[in-house]
């Protein structure tokens, strides 16, 4: 018998995931359904997409995969930002299934979601509340208008399947939020809705003894409506008339609980009566339903409503209430499988790129990472509409190519529910051309030692490419043949022979070019005694000397031993170099960073790996502003800072409240001259050292502390970069809530130690700023090795208390003691 295989091409399908199916049978008998009227999965939204009243996010505007929606979101009450878009909080939900898949926002900025939780939501405050709009106000909500064919008419017989994927995660109490999806017949108090949605953990029933907190709910009336007694936020879309089961949605416990996530199912079923039911169910990973149904039948609804209704829902709504709500994939159609079906999003994506050099191999895959679960799924790829020969995997692969392979591509997804066309993408095949260079190697500095040390070289052109990197005229390793259009030459811990030009030299088929000599390896070697010796003998995990010169063009602030930069903010306000510490111990001249306070300006350090409780930070700056902190997402300090000339040390953290929270050192800053800091932490106690131009050191030991190992207990995707001259506040990188504090002052010799500096050893840091510090090692032959600063005179007594005096003879260094065990102790310090 021939077999006969049947191709359906754009049709608007969904494709459900199953259990237990074995195979996969395309053919007469495949239907096909066509029923989704509402798809917004609020991917392509750009940051900048919100105005002031957040009512242009719109998924029309830059979101091809919206369905059935028109015109813009309205919010109530008006004025407040009811939908925002936020990247820093986003997820983008591949949708299949009961997979929890929570991922960051892709670099591009190309995914999003629905989040209430936006800056700028904190200007606008509830006049009857006090509250800022969306954060604990039980009035925000808003709706988008639906196109005429997604209406909804209560006097029609039909059923309506709808979607949501929700997540409620906030780190002080997992998931304090309530949210919901629905349809109303407009944005004023005296409209009909009906939807279904999520209480918070503490919310309680009519009665004022049922428990319905983190539970689903169906709900109806009118936007205006009031809610429960001494329940502020049940009412409008809020008032829960039929609940799940109490705390169906609280999957985890702990501080931090980024698992109250799932996916909302509603149905709704009307009738020419206007008499309607309304179901909801949630579908989460931590169920013991842990499969989602294939069949609506299938499904035991957590709760049903019936009611009476009779008007036409001309509107999309959402609502949302507490902290970090967001939404993701919210669909509408005539049946199960439009709403919980996979999805193909967008056209599928081209790498390396979608215009490439003949001769790229090119991987096209799509966009959704279409999973097929418990279903087999079956995959044909297309070029300009024309069906490709044996290519049938998840992922296209071109190789071999040439500019014949220009065209647009795309993909259909099969499995027994039904057929997905996917949009094209449209590849580029240039021809074949010599290499070139699109970045060549900078120059860089570097401390004797440092291992951080290496070049980049970025090409084009036709692959593959060859490469060899030169030291002088010298060939370092053997030559590089890759098709990556980047190499790295990395060099080991550096010696001083290691300085000098480096330069690459990069040839494919087509051609070869050269770098040139613009990479220069510049390493300095400090000189014994010098504060940078001191430094780096402590192995820090960064050490910025802060003498760069930023500039518009490269505002970078450079680690001269670890290679983790940082980085000027905002040059617009002058930051420039200065006259840094001018103590023996460092070179001459020797140069700081500027920054003047202002709200925009400021240095900052990179990211730090996490914020352990056993670290040192040690640094020198003018002007009494000896504060350098960073915070976390809500305005925890991590760091010094300054308040009214005492200096505050901030080690807090939203897991660990008793941590060190803005406690006072009982220091006083010096307001003249140079000042070095150090800030000490170790397990339960924080050390703080201040030391001014007339050689003396003064200290702080907060103890009995809880100093928490990293922000957020154990979050560290929050961390902002610490900032010079920064308080802990506000606590949004975009300069959003309180007004920036970045104190006037110069900053030089920013160190950075993951580990705790005993007081000897912080005090040897300093003596070696001001030039004072004595070293000395054993020779092996019973004799000490004295070396010191010879700006100075070197003094002995045999006891700390003295009497000093000079040694005979005015020794110079380096100088040599004998050891003689017959002596008790003999001390030697530095006269000016």
């Amino acid at each position: 018998m021939k077999k006969t295989t049947v191709v359906f091409k754009n049709l608007r399908c969904r494709l459900c995931v199953a259990i237990g199916i074995a195979s996969l049978s395309l053919g007469g008998s495949l239907a096909a359904t066509a029923g989704q009227t509402v798809r917004e999965l609020f991917d392509n939204l750009p940051n900048n997409l919100l105005t002031s009243d957040g009512t242009t996010l719109d998924g029309m505007t830059n979101d091809a995969t919206t369905v059935g929606l028109q015109g813009f979101w309205t919010n109530n009450p008006p004025g407040s930002t009811g939908i925002g878009y936020k990247g820093s909080f986003t997820v983008n939900w591949v949708l299949q299934g009961l997979q929890n898949n929570i991922v960051p926002d892709s670099a591009s900025g190309a995914n999003g979601c629905l989040d209430q939780y936006t800056g700028n939501l904190n200007t606008l405050i509830d006049p009857n509340t006090g509250d800022p709009y969306g954060l604990y106000s039980p009035q925000i909500y808003a709706t988008h208008p639906l196109a005429p064919s997604s209406y909804v008419n209560f006097q029609a017989a039909a059923t309506y399947y709808f979607s949501v994927r929700i997540e409620k995660n906030y780190s002080w109490n997992a998931g304090d939020s309530s949210a919901g999806l629905g349809l109303a017949t407009g944005n004023a108090t005296n409209d009909h809705f009906v939807g279904f949605g999520l209480t918070r953990p503490a919310t309680v029933a009519a009665d004022g003894a049922t428990d319905i907190g983190d539970t689903d709910y169906v709900t109806h009336g009118t936007l205006g409506q009031a809610g429960l007694a001494n329940e502020v936020d049940t009412g409008g879309p809020y008032l829960p008339l039929a609940t799940g089961p109490a705390q169906l949605w609280n999957s985890g416990a702990g501080a931090v609980n980024w698992a109250e996530a799932g996916l909302l199912v509603g149905r709704l079923v009307t009738s020419p009566t206007g008499a309607s039911e309304l179901d909801v169910v949630g579908f989460l990973p931590n169920m013991s339903l842990s499969t989602l149904p294939t069949d609506p039948a299938q499904i035991t609804w957590d709760a049903t409503y019936h009611f009476t209704e009779t008007n036409i829902m001309t509107q999309l709504l959402v609502w949302m209430h507490g902290n970090n709500v967001e939404y993701d994939g919210v669909r509408m159609g005539t049946t199960y499988a439009d709403v919980v079906g996979l999805e193909l999003i967008g056209g599928p994506a081209a790498s390396p790129s979608s215009t490439v050099y003949a001769g790229t191999t090119v991987t096209v895959s799509e966009n959704a990472q279409v999973n097929s679960g418990n279903t087999p799924m079956s995959f044909q790829w297309f070029s300009n509409s024309v069906a490709m020969t044996d290519e049938t995997n998840s992922a296209l692969t071109l190789t071999n190519t040439a500019t014949s392979f220009t065209a647009d591509y795309n993909v259909i997804v099969s499995n027994a529910f039904g057929m997905l066309t996917s949009s094209v993408t449209h590849i580029t095949f240039l021809p074949t051309t010599p290499v070139f260079f699109t970045s060549k190697p900078a120059p860089i500095t570097r401390y004797v030692g440092s291992t951080s040390a290496s070049f980049t070289a970025f090409v084009d052109g036709t692959p593959p490419y060859t490469y060899q990197w030169y030291h002088g005229a010298t060939p370092i390793q053997s030559p590089t043949t890759t098709a990556n259009p980047s190499n790295t030459i990395f060099l080991p811990a550096l010696a001083t022979g290691d300085a000098g030009n480096y330069s690459v030299t990069v040839q494919n088929a087509y051609g070869s070019t050269n770098s040139g000599l613009a990479a220069n390896l510049t390493v300095i070697v400090p000189p014994a005694g010098s504060y940078a010796a001191a430094v780096l003998a402590k192995s820090p995990w960064g050490y910025w000397r802060l003498d760069d010169n930023a500039t518009a063009a490269d505002p970078t602030l450079y680690d001269n031993w670890g290679n983790h930069n940082g980085t000027v903010v905002d040059l617009g306000v002058p930051t420039y170099q200065a006259p840094a510490a001018p103590y023996i111990g460092f070179p001459t001249p020797h140069l700081g960073i500027t920054i003047h306070n202002s709200a925009t300006c400021r240095a900052n350090l990179p990211k730090l790996p996490v914020w352990s409780n056993q670290m040192t930070i040690a640094f020198w700056v003018t002007n009494g502003a000896a504060q350098m902190c960073t915070m976390n997402g809500y305005g925890n300090g991590y760091g010094l800072y300054n308040n009214s000339g005492e200096l505050i040390f901030e080690w807090a953290s939203l897991g660990a409240p008793s941590g060190g929270g803005g406690m006072d050192t009982g220091l006083q800053v010096p307001t003249t001259g140079w000042t070095f800091v150090a800030l000490v932490v170790e397990t339960n106690q924080a050390s703080v050292y201040l030391g001014n131009d007339d050689s003396s050191l003064v200290s702080a030991t907060l103890t009995g502390l809880s100093l928490p190992t990293s922000d957020e207990a154990g979050d560290t995707a929050n961390l902002y970069a610490p900032g010079l001259g920064r308080m802990e506040w506000p606590y949004d990188e975009d300069g959003g809530g309180n007004p920036w504090n970045t104190m006037n002052g110069t900053w030089s010799d920013v160190a950075v130690i993951y580990a705790p500096l005993s007081a000897a050893a912080v005090t040897n840091l300093y003596m070696a700023g001001v030039g004072e510090a004595i070293y000395a090692t054993p020779d092996g032959q019973g004799n000490l090795i004295a070396s010191w600063n010879p700006a100075f005179t070197l003094q002995q007594a045999d006891s700390v208390a003295g009497p000093w005096t000079d040694v005979s003879g005015s020794p110079t260094s380096p100088y040599t003691i004998p050891i003689n065990m017959g002596i008790t102790g003999r001390y030697y310090r530095l006269r000016r």
